[in-house]
């Protein structure tokens, strides 16, 4: 066969009195996918490149389909935790977003009830736990994660509306704003990486930020972001110089009328008089706006009730905070058992 099947299950449904089959498919290379629109961020066909030649990641999708047409597609990533350590114990699975819905006409409940049941069995003896993250709709799918034994976190999800009739930067807070100008009387400037030999030095510059040290993922996915996704318009690098010294920066990543801040990071212990950090949001948050996006979602970022550290820092940015979930499962029944019942 032309694609590599690793799973297919066939459902019928009643809608609207007509008889519906889908069935879903799992690819676990581009090569095979069928032609799919980029609708979600996390859920690109070009998943796949973000992650090309990385052994500790392993990405694949699920996608459903209608009479051989696509109608939605789920990308997950399965992390290997320990470079030298093999096995379902040492490896995770990650969803990011909602899946990409490609059809309005079909209902989406019971599509997501069919790619989750399709993703348990494909990861069943590959992985130790489940995460769905960042997925913004603390409602959507409620019933099928309690179906199939999810236990949720309450976490924050925080969002800048570029829509406003103010201007991003008179929703700034004024000490945000004393620090944005003081940066740039000091010399502080920001600027996009353009080529693939800046890469190393950009990667040096965040690995020591120590506050994000143990979460960057290798050299190889910012050269692989660069190649797929800033030469194709899907996002930016941008850096945050100071007397041609990277300081800091932000990662963004572009959907349709969003822009998600996947990574940023500043040098606060050597540079705390320049506020990299401070600045590389705000300069995001400015590109964002003269670009045309209407939003800029800084996804999960903190638990709910949290009143310091990462929310606070970015609510003072002019963003609105949304309780969301994540939600969770362990492959090991006792284990999941007690985990809901700490939770919950």
């Amino acid at each position: 066969m032309y694609y590599q099947l690793r799973n297919i299950i066939t459902s019928n449904l009643k809608m609207e009195g007509i008889k519906v089959e889908y069935t879903l498919r799992t690819y676990y290379k581009k090569e095979d996918l069928p032609p799919l629109e980029d609708k979600k961020f996390f859920h690109y066909a070009s998943s796949f490149d973000l992650y090309r030649n990385i052994p500790s990641f392993e990405p694949f999708m699920i996608v459903a389909f209608v009479n051989e047409k696509p109608v939605a597609c789920m990308v997950a990533l399965i992390r290997r935790l320990h470079g030298w350590l093999r096995g379902s114990l040492f490896k995770q699975c990650y969803i990011s977003q909602l899946p990409a819905f490609l059809d309005e006409n079909y209902p989406k409940d019971e599509i997501f009830e069919k790619l989750v049941s399709s993703l348990l069995k494909e990861v069943k003896h590959k992985v130790y736990y489940i995460q769905f993250r960042n997925l913004c709709d603390p409602i959507f799918g409620y019933k099928t994660f309690k179906n199939f034994h999810f236990y949720a976190a309450k976490w924050i999800n925080i969002r800048n509306s570029l829509q406003r009739k103010r201007k991003v930067w008179d929703q700034l807070s004024s000490t945000r704003k004393n620090q944005v100008n003081k940066a740039k009387r000091r010399g502080v400037s920001t600027m996009e990486a353009t080529s693939l030999s800046q890469l190393p030095e950009i990667y040096r510059s965040i690995k020591r930020d120590w506050k994000i040290r143990e979460r960057i993922p290798p050299l190889a996915y910012f050269e692989n972001f660069f190649r797929y996704y800033v030469q194709n318009n899907k996002g930016k690098i941008l850096l945050c110089m100071y007397k041609d010294k990277i300081i800091g920066g932000a990662i963004l990543g572009f959907e349709k009328k969003i822009a998600y801040c996947l990574h940023y990071w500043g040098h606060t212990k050597r540079y705390k008089h320049l506020y990299p950090s401070i600045f590389s949001i705000w300069s995001s948050l400015e590109l964002a706006e003269k670009e045309g996006f209407e939003y800029v979602d800084f996804m999960d970022s903190g638990f709910y009730r949290e009143r310091a550290g990462k929310p606070r820092f970015l609510l003072q940015f002019g963003g609105k905070q949304k309780a969301t979930r994540r939600w969770q499962r362990f492959n090991w029944p006792l284990i999941n058992f007690f985990a809901k019942r700490i939770h919950e």
